[in-house]
């Protein structure tokens, strides 16, 4: 059995000479050729920079991804967290706002005054007066129409404002 063993790369066939250039003389000019003629065989050991080179970009690019999911994955469970606190919070507030306005009825502020002993007064009340202090400006018991005669309605609101 017989086998044939594969040119290796490194090697170059001779080249052919042709009948052209006389037999004494080729030898020596394929011998320039082949010095000066660039090499397109790739060098084993760049081949291998450029293998580890792509191979370290791949586990950056692999671990990268994987810490920007974690950040990601822990700012989501922080805001799952702001979120259950803001409901918590909002809970509590309507449950507050419910009690307020419970307190704050007219029936149970009237419950509440019969409760300490407060009684509504008998009598309708009564206007005191100071000696020597200035009387209050009285109205001449007209309405006013706050388009027509806003002048009016302006001064009976002046001594509420501050």
């Amino acid at each position: 059995m017989t086998t044939i063993a594969a040119p290796s790369r490194r090697a170059r066939p001779a080249p052919r000479t042709t009948a052209r250039t006389p037999a004494c003389g080729s030898a020596t000019r394929a011998k320039a050729r082949a010095a000066a003629a660039p090499r397109a065989v790739a060098r084993p050991f760049a081949v291998g920079r450029v293998g580890a080179l792509l191979a370290l970009v791949t586990v950056f690019a692999l671990v990268t991804a994987v810490v920007f999911h974690v950040v990601l994955a822990q700012n989501q469970m922080q805001l799952d967290q702001l979120n259950g606190q803001i409901s918590k919070a909002q809970r509590v507030y309507e449950q507050r706002r419910l009690t307020t306005s419970i307190l704050a009825s007219p029936q149970h502020v009237i419950q509440e005054a019969e409760r300490l002993g407060l009684v509504p007064p008998v009598d309708p009340a009564q206007t005191l007066y100071v000696k020597d202090a200035p009387l209050p400006v009285t109205d001449d018991g007209s309405t006013a129409d706050t388009i027509a005669d806003w002048s009016k309605a302006k001064a009976s609101l002046a001594p509420q404002q501050p």
